[in-house]
């Protein structure tokens, strides 16, 4: 069975239903530095809204949240290197973390994090009951965690909100219903 794959501007979410956010989707909606696309920011907004409005569910694990925080400070410690000619050459974890900045991006994240988790179901991810030559069959076209993403969705009846083009275009027979801004 092929991925159903709906337009998220189409799709009207049910108080039934049960939703996973990929950390992409976070980062359009949270990330203070993302500065990303307006257009999918707002597509992916109106969608928060409309869940929230019909009381649906929206469920997170920490690997979401680890991804969210690290590609945050990662975005942040670019922007850093590039702002001063001085860090150009700067290490992440010997030069970039000891300083202030970082600690003011990471409580910046933190509070971010905290937004995340009001609106949000924590749910463990079940590894031991996941699929795994599912998620390593995956592993050979998409990056490991998005492979188990899928597997932990399918595997929970979640239905996956993304905007990663890997997992909409190259994975096949997951039984899944992906939403997305087109």
């Amino acid at each position: 069975m092929k991925n159903e794959i709906n337009d998220i501007k189409k799709y009207n979410p049910s108080s039934t239903d049960s939703y996973f956010f990929d950390n992409n989707i976070w980062m359009f909606l949270f990330c203070p530095l993302g500065n990303s696309s307006k257009k999918k920011q707002q597509d992916y907004s109106r969608f928060l809204q409309q869940i929230q409005t019909c009381r649906a569910s929206i469920f997170i694990t920490s690997m979401i949240l680890s991804e969210f925080a690290n590609a945050c400070l990662r975005l942040d410690y670019d922007l850093w290197k590039k702002e001063d000619p001085r860090n150009v050459n700067a290490r992440y974890k010997q030069d970039y973390i000891p300083t202030a900045r970082y600690k003011t991006a990471s409580k910046e994240i933190t509070s971010e994090i905290k937004n995340i988790l009001r609106i949000t179901e924590r749910t463990p991810d079940n590894f031991n009951s996941v699929n795994m030559d599912n998620i390593l069959t995956n592993f050979e076209i998409i990056d490991f965690n998005d492979s188990y993403i899928v597997e932990f969705c399918r595997n929970q009846s979640f239905k996956l909100v993304t905007d990663d083009k890997d997992i909409i275009k190259k994975v096949e027979h997951s039984s899944l219903t992906i939403i997305t801004s087109v």
